[in-house]
């Protein structure tokens, strides 16, 4: 069994220095603040979103873009409060151009559908997604410009962060979040890219249709940004770009209970078996296998008193490579680095993961105040 955990150990730390100097190939960009010329079509699709919306609004009336080359586009998921009373209220005395459409109804997948049909009536070449419970930085639109015109892409992955305050859940969120930031960008350096996010992402109007959008996926409800990518990396694997710049990280808000944390990462396992990328699938079973393993040592000392000082080197091991990637991450979203909730985070992660596997068997998980069924792939 201790050859095992050697083994397991070993390709967790040797996967993890890999993403680190992944992760500084690819360079910092530094905005040039040229001259306007890329035209966006956001697109931004909401359900029951009114007490996040405000947030969104405003920083969108920030903007330093000229307001002529770019649009916004709301799609209302059958929302039941008041949340186009909200866009409406607080955008049309602004300049902004800006339209809602309601979603054209699709059980399996609300949320590509609404991209879909915003896309349709987008009048810009560029479209660039967020979600209602964000707020983008005023330099967000400027510096994709000056990205693209600088390289020759055709998709743009961006980084995303949450706002949290000093509770441990949201700590946990903040955490979780870096190290899928790390391994985004890691992935990038290595040439290999696993992970994007819908939440803070730019492509093209033609590239989507090149690849004919999200078809062979509308059965799934997630993995908007994930299915996607992977259809960029088929067809114009060269020409996707991650914009690694603070100027363009958008801010997203954490969910309040360990609840809704489990049903979220619930949908988010439900696109994982989907996923074409061999490498992806290896990841999340070589971070699932050592989260358990962990668990099981920790437990086993009650049993087995005499194995705690290989208990405590196999937790001192993980919890250094852990650090060292979440450390990096937190240096470049210039965050404090909540170290105590990230002890904790240590042995709480192996538990929200296998009961998030578990709760994956029933093949059904609450998102948006509706239940989803996990479907298998069509054809």
């Amino acid at each position: 069994m201790i050859w095992f955990y050697l083994l397991i150990a070993t390709l967790y730390f040797w996967t993890f220095v890999m993403l680190y100097i992944g992760y500084h190939r690819v360079t910092y960009f530094e905005g040039t603040e040229t001259v306007p010329e890329i035209k966006f079509s956001i697109i931004i699709p909401f359900r029951n979103e009114a007490e996040n919306l405000p947030g969104l609004l405003v920083s969108l009336q920030q903007l330093k873009y000229p307001t002529g080359d770019f649009e916004i586009i709301f799609v209302n998921d059958t929302s039941t409060d008041f949340s186009e009373e909200v866009i409406l209220n607080q955008l049309q005395p602004s300049e902004l151009n800006f339209q809602i459409l309601q979603n054209t109804p699709n059980r399996a997948s609300p949320k590509k559908t609404a991209i879909t049909k915003a896309i349709s009536v987008a009048k810009h070449p560029w479209i660039i997604t967020t979600d209602a419970d964000c707020f983008v930085p005023s330099t967000w639109l400027q510096i994709v410009n000056d990205f693209v015109l600088q390289n020759e892409v055709v998709a743009v992955v961006m980084p995303v962060v949450y706002a949290v305050d000093t509770s441990f859940l949201q700590h946990y969120q903040q955490l979780d979040n870096w190290s899928l930031q790390a391994v985004t960008v890691g992935s990038f350096g290595l040439g290999n890219i696993l992970l994007s996010n819908g939440a803070n992402f730019a492509y093209t109007k033609q590239a989507f249709q090149k690849v004919n959008g999200f078809e062979g996926n509308l059965h799934i409800a997630s993995g908007d940004d994930m299915f996607l990518l992977e259809k960029f990396k088929e067809i114009v694997p060269k020409q996707i770009g991650y914009l690694k710049s603070r100027d363009a990280v958008v801010t997203t808000q954490p969910v309040t209970t360990w609840k809704h944390l489990i049903s979220q990462r619930v949908r988010w396992a439900s696109k994982t078996s989907k996923q074409k990328s061999v490498a992806s699938k290896l990841l999340g079973v070589l971070v699932f296998t050592l989260n358990v393993l962990l668990l099981v040592a920790v437990v086993s000392i009650i049993f087995w008193p005499q194995n705690s000082i290989f208990v405590s080197v196999f937790v001192f091991y993980k919890v250094g490579i852990d650090y060292l990637l979440l450390r990096n991450s937190s240096r470049f979203f210039k965050e404090s680095f909540p170290f105590l909730s990230f002890l904790g985070s240590t042995f709480v992660y192996p538990i929200v993961t296998i009961i998030v596997v578990l709760s994956s068997f029933s093949g059904t998980y609450l998102w948006k105040e509706r239940s989803f069924k996990k479907q298998q792939r069509q054809g």
